[in-house]
């Protein structure tokens, strides 16, 4: 059996080979990619309509391809649920994922086959870097543990809907279905709880070795493991519990915020992958080194166009090719793919901290700024934030919202309320908030300026709630588990919910 490590270790070095080529010269391979997608797609309603066959470069598909948002995207895509084929991409396409609709309501987006094996690919590339991390017989012998969201799918016309894993899942190899937790019959549950607990009535002592999750969602099935050993008189942590677990893939937020807890959960040292996904486009970067930032994959059916952030509000803004863009500015991403996607914008902001190879961090959503007073605190800087006042003062967070407090007769200066849920609460809450707002302020010149003096904004106030809160919330809107994440900006009625919950005082009546 010692052989197979070894084929593994030679199988991850070369495709990882392949990989590092394309992104030595990702202009190149870029431009490869969009001849591609636009030679494949020739036949579609879409490419007659925009003339597909005239274009050859980026610079003439910006200008010959207009960028399109869901709302006018769908309306193509629709036709697919008739049976129509050919129409964005050729054939029928019969999946479509339902996504978590950050910012937005629910959305359903075109799965072609070929984005199915680009999907597969990328995860190929993932376990190739984490057999470069660590021991190869991790990913040969032991289970990954998976929790995503329902592979139940449904009916739509003609097509199938769901979560993007569950049609993923579909069409995984036989060597890897045969490892992957939880089983069909745990990972088809619809209700999140039953999941929960049917994973952890089953897997408590499971011989799990990697495991991919939402940081928010994994956390909550690791109290329900701990729980449940401390029931059995069995040994935690986690890490006890699961004693060859080496590796955590992180995706849909970011994961330093939740680093403090995971290390308590765990009890050990394992190794954290950060991951930048979408269902639009799949895994599109991959963590290579602890810590660092994710190199972007260039050579898998998604050509990327940048957008420079502040101006993607514009009707037709410019739009970059990666040859164009530079370091350390923040880019509204726009992605065309083999899903039959066009000059689709996904709504995040990147920034690029290498170019060769290329590599980013997520900068937060286009849409989701804490701006509601012209201090333009973005999705990073409150991350950021949260992660180094966690670090300074040891305390381990469960969950977060921040809500704007508009100034009234009473309260004339604003303020941002800050609800928590903490695993560990800090023991000074005061000097906590005061790091928070350090932070924001050290990165935010327009922040700063409204905190100076308090006169356009008061310093930010902490609401602790108890443990549960933002379950119970999750639960009452219907978005437990899976893509969906707590949203780190509420409306004034998501804060007022929360308290209610809670059973304390509307933040409104807390500002000082």
């Amino acid at each position: 059996m010692a052989i197979i490590p070894g084929v593994i270790s030679l199988l991850a070095d070369r495709l990882l080979s392949r990989f590092d080529a394309a992104c030595a010269d990702p202009v190149r391979t870029q431009k490869r990619i969009l001849r591609s997608l636009l030679l494949r797609a020739t036949s579609t309603q879409l490419a007659q309509e925009l003339h597909f066959r005239e274009v050859a470069t980026p610079g003439q598909f910006a200008r010959r391809v207009p960028i399109t948002p869901y709302a006018q995207a769908s309306k193509l895509w629709q036709k697919n649920y008739l049976g129509c084929r050919d129409v964005t991409w050729p054939g029928h396409t019969c999946y479509f994922a339902v996504s978590s609709g950050t910012t937005s309501g629910e959305k359903f987006l075109p799965v072609t086959r070929e984005a199915i094996a680009s999907n597969l690919r990328a995860g190929a590339i993932l376990s190739a870097f984490l057999a470069r991390r660590g021991s190869p017989e991790n990913l040969v012998f032991g289970k990954f543990m998976y929790l995503g969201g329902s592979t139940t799918l449904r009916a739509k016309g003609r097509c199938l809907f769901g979560d993007a894993s569950g049609i993923v899942g579909r069409h995984l190899p036989f060597y890897v279905r045969g490892n992957r937790l939880p089983g069909e019959d745990i990972a088809c549950l619809t209700d999140w709880e039953q999941k929960i607990n049917g994973i952890v009535s089953r897997h408590l002592t499971t011989d799990v070795r990697v495991m991919g999750a939402c940081p928010s969602w994994a956390a909550l099935l690791f109290k329900q493991l701990l729980r449940q050993a401390h029931g059995r008189g069995l040994p935690g942590p986690v890490g006890a519990l699961w004693p060859r677990l080496s590796h955590f893939v992180s995706y849909g937020m970011a994961f330093e915020p939740y680093r403090m807890a995971f290390n308590q959960y765990i009890g050990r040292d394992i190794h954290y992958v950060d991951t930048y996904s979408s269902s639009e486009a799949g895994m599109t970067a991959i963590q290579e080194e602890a810590g660092g930032p994710m190199r972007l994959i260039v050579d898998n059916g998604v050509f990327f166009e940048f957008v420079p952030a502040d101006r993607a509000h514009e009707a037709s803004p410019p739009r970059l090719h990666i040859g164009q863009v530079e370091l350390n500015t923040d880019y509204a991403l726009i992605i065309s793919s083999n899903g039959g996607i066009w000059a689709y914008p996904l709504g995040d902001v990147v920034r690029f901290v290498s170019l060769r190879p290329p590599c980013i961090v997520f900068g937060g959503r286009t849409q989701l700024m804490l701006s509601a007073f012209g201090e333009h605190v973005t999705l990073e800087m409150i991350e950021n934030a949260v992660a180094a006042a966690c670090m300074a003062t040891g305390a381990i967070v469960a969950d977060y919202t921040i809500a704007p407090i508009y100034p009234s007769p009473a309260q004339p200066v604003p303020a941002h309320c800050w609800i928590m849920e903490f695993d560990r609460p800090p023991e000074d809450p005061e000097r906590f908030m005061a790091l928070v707002d350090h932070s924001i302020r050290c990165c935010n010149e327009d922040y700063d300026t409204h905190r100076t003096n308090d006169w356009g904004l008061q310093k930010p106030f902490l609401r602790q709630v108890g443990h549960g809160t933002f379950y119970a919330w999750m639960k009452q809107k219907g978005k437990l588990g899976g893509q969906h994440k707590v949203p780190r900006i509420a409306r004034m009625a998501m804060a007022e919910e929360l308290m209610t919950i809670a059973g304390g005082r509307s933040p409104v009546a807390m500002v000082k």
